[in-house]
């Protein structure tokens, strides 16, 4: 049996790779540290249809510190039917193609195509409606740390992302990650400490819990 203070995932799909150690705690300390933030989101169940995008799903983004504002809530209300929810593959990332990801890199654009929309707000709506296809790119965390070779001896970016080039870019890093062979007989393990979670979840929250490890948040 291994030692859960031994397991290490490699991060960086090939371009930069970061060794995190002991994601075991890493995993276990998200319930802990995002018990009334984070947890509540992967949690929450939406009530809206699966395969539409209303302005009401905006609400549970404010769990993951979203920049949601009325005008971005203005433009899901008039543009939200625009999204092709229905038309997304029906898989998890891990198993998507280089196609199917450049498809899903178009939807989101769509939404980062509105006023006060960026990836980081977009993801994190169309993440609830399909948890195990669409991961959370949040600027700071994926964008300004885990694809910026620079960090973290450079603060992490907060730059707001709308470029479907970027989105595309930065779901063929997670993908490669998610299913990279040096990291096939981790996720099995970390899987059944969070059977209900997503591959991606699961990946987000250790990542997440490293990046507030290394950059923690300013007091104020």
């Amino acid at each position: 049996m291994l030692d859960p203070a031994c397991v290490e995932l490699i991060y960086g799909a090939g371009r930069i790779d970061r060794r995190l150690e002991s994601v075991e705690r890493l995993l276990r300390e998200w319930r802990v540290k995002e018990a009334d933030f984070g947890q509540l989101y992967l949690e929450h169940q939406p009530a809206t249809p699966r395969d539409s995008l209303l302005v009401e799903d905006l609400a549970a983004t404010m769990l993951v510190n979203s920049r949601v504002t009325a005008r971005a809530a203005a433009a899901v209300q008039r543009e939200g039917a625009t999204v092709e929810l229905a038309s997304l593959p029906d898989k998890a990332l891990e198993e998507t193609t280089d196609s199917e990801r450049s498809f899903v890199a178009d939807v989101i654009g769509t939404m980062t195509s509105w006023p006060w929309v960026g990836a980081s707000l977009a993801t994190k709506t169309l993440h609830k409606k399909r948890p195990a296809l669409i991961p959370i790119l949040d600027n700071q965390a994926i964008f300004g740390a885990y694809m910026n070779p620079r960090w973290p001896e450079q603060r992490s970016l907060m730059d707001t992302i709308k470029s479907v080039r970027r989105i595309k870019e930065a779901l063929d890093w997670i993908a490669e990650d998610i299913t990279r062979v040096e990291n096939a007989s981790i996720w099995p393990q970390l899987q059944a400490l969070e059977p209900a979670r997503s591959r991606i979840e699961i990946f987000d929250m250790i990542w997440w819990m490293h990046f507030r490890q290394v950059e923690p948040v300013a007091p104020v």
